[in-house]
């Protein structure tokens, strides 16, 4: 739920994926591990990984060491 105090408020959240505004950014990791994405529209970042897309800030394409032993 939004802050009412928003200067946004009472105008539906931006969704970057359904709105098709994420541009390709660079390639991370082993070909096909990830993707970095950023939205031309609201500038947050995005990472694809699996196929998938995530908020960048959550960390999906952040690998362990125990992720690749």
């Amino acid at each position: 739920m939004r802050d009412p105090d928003d200067v946004g408020a009472g105008r539906p959240e931006h969704d970057c994926e359904a709105a098709g505004t994420l541009a390709f950014v660079a390639a991370y990791g082993a070909p096909g591990v990830g993707q970095a994405w950023t939205c031309t529209t609201c500038g947050k970042q995005w990472s694809r990984v699996g196929g998938t897309f995530w908020p960048a800030d959550l960390g999906v394409h952040i690998l362990r060491p125990e992720d690749v032993e």
